[in-house]
């Protein structure tokens, strides 16, 4: 397998100003216009980063809509909840735009907003916390890291359940296996509230 892979590149925008031409984050510059981005993988840096920018925003102008936009496979529990928690915390409103597939921590991520829309191609996918990579041990250290995935699991399927409405019982039913929901689909079972119909209105979410 090529383990080889290329850095992520920011792309940069072009300013003229008195004082010449100046190239900026095109982060910054959503930064400026209150809008994030979860995208990729997630972990510990980026989730720091993103709770930090939330609490800058908030700090900034408490009744001023907060926009992510998340398009992730998924990734730390840990790191996913902080985001969550950073969100629901925050005063001010979150909307969250699912631009492309949000998966496991991605869902529950976008799920976070206060406002949640998708692309009209954009899928969801739901299913329970996986088995740590290398867990193993002892007899007492397997029961363990049973009892807190099953914590876990109780955690996220709470979450899931506050967000669209559905029972937990429902939840666990659908994570039970991995669920793959288009955007009507994510709309029918309040995953989601509405699906964009142009791209005019991400400007506006």
């Amino acid at each position: 397998m090529d383990t080889n892979h290329s850095p992520i590149i920011s792309p940069l925008t072009m300013r003229e100003s008195a004082r010449g031409i100046t190239l900026t984050s095109i982060y910054d510059e959503m930064l400026a216009r209150r809008e994030l981005s979860v995208m990729g993988n997630i972990e510990t840096p980026m989730a720091h980063d993103l709770c930090q920018q939330i609490r800058l925003l908030d700090a900034t102008d408490p009744s001023r809509p907060i926009t992510i936009f998340v398009a992730s496979a998924g990734g730390s529990v840990r790191s996913g909840l902080a985001i969550y928690d950073a969100m629901r915390l925050a005063s001010c409103p979150i909307r969250t735009v699912c631009l492309e597939f949000a998966a496991s921590m991605g869902a529950v991520i976008f799920m976070g907003g206060d406002d949640c829309r998708m692309a009209p191609h954009a899928e969801l996918m739901i299913h329970d916390p996986l088995i740590p990579q290398g867990a193993g041990g002892s007899a007492l250290a397997l029961q363990e890291t049973s009892r807190r995935l099953m914590q876990t699991r109780k955690t996220l399927t709470q979450i899931l359940s506050d967000r669209s409405g559905l029972t937990p019982k429902r939840i666990q039913s659908l994570t039970a296996k991995d669920t793959y929901l288009s955007a009507e689909r994510a709309v029918e079972l309040g995953f989601a509230h509405e699906i964009l119909s142009t791209t005019k209105e991400v400007a506006h979410v």
